[in-house]
């Protein structure tokens, strides 16, 4: 690489020749503010979504879960539909 293509680079400066930090300062305090709020975004939405598993857990675990007849006899449906005996 050569001198010419160091030196080539596109950096903000002032009239006077000197760097501009506060344009440099004020777009990475930007870039650092949008990171900070994406990450909250996808915190949020992976919290949503977790909660959303654990619900359906919850109630597929509950329709899940064995009934017990009361007194040890057989449990008995009844339903509106006529009976065939």
């Amino acid at each position: 690489m050569t001198q010419t293509e160091v030196t080539s680079q596109d950096i903000r400066r002032h009239h006077d020749r000197s760097i501009d930090f506060d344009f440099y300062r004020t777009r990475a305090t930007a870039l650092r503010g949008q990171a900070m709020r994406d990450a909250a975004t996808l915190r949020s939405a992976c919290a949503g979504v977790l909660t959303m598993v654990g619900a359906l857990a919850v109630v597929f675990l509950v329709a899940a879960a064995p009934m017990r007849a009361p007194n040890g006899h057989a449990a008995v449906a009844q339903t509106g539909a006529a009976s065939i005996w």
